[in-house]
């Protein structure tokens, strides 16, 4: 072997190796999340569909949550909603949030979304750590008005389907 392919050999050993230590990186920067899958939560409140051509959400919280919306107060820590997303009515994924006290103040500050957590769950319900739940934040950050919830207004009335 001469001392060009050693050194081509030597120097993509040494990129796998950076690569990898990139990798392991940014999976320790990755947002953490202590939410669970929330194995009771069809014995709450399903209060929306929303639908947008192949994709259907059912979303799912609790009374407590409900309430609270109606007398338009903030969601009560614990509160957990958690939505079922079909594609071509197949299950996709489960993905939850749940407000838990203090959350917020763990996450890096432009991404907060109060003291809601995110997580995603595959269709046999287990932690799919694939999904980048930073970008959950940065979506729900806009709604801050409506405690961070997409769906507040619906659960005020209870909803009805709508795109």
């Amino acid at each position: 072997m001469t001392m060009a392919p050693l050194i081509q050999r030597l120097l993509g050993w040494a990129a796998a190796l950076a690569a990898g230590t990139a990798a392991v990186m940014v999976w320790a920067n990755e947002v953490s999340s202590p939410v669970q899958f929330p194995e009771d939560y069809k014995q709450g409140v399903h209060y929306a569909t929303v639908e947008r051509g192949n994709v259907r959400e059912e979303i799912y919280t609790s009374r407590e949550a409900i309430e609270a919306a109606r007398n338009n107060q903030p969601l009560p820590e614990g509160t957990v909603i958690l939505m079922e997303d079909y594609r071509d009515g197949k299950l996709l994924r489960y993905i939850a949030m749940e407000k838990t006290a203090g959350y917020g103040g763990t996450q890096p500050a432009d991404l907060r979304t109060g003291d809601w957590a995110f997580q995603s769950f595959g269709p046999d319900r287990r932690i799919d750590r694939r999904e980048n739940l930073a970008r959950c934040m940065a979506c729900h950050q806009p709604q801050a008005k409506n405690d961070f919830v997409f769906t507040y207004g619906r659960m005020q009335t209870l909803g009805s389907k709508r795109p």
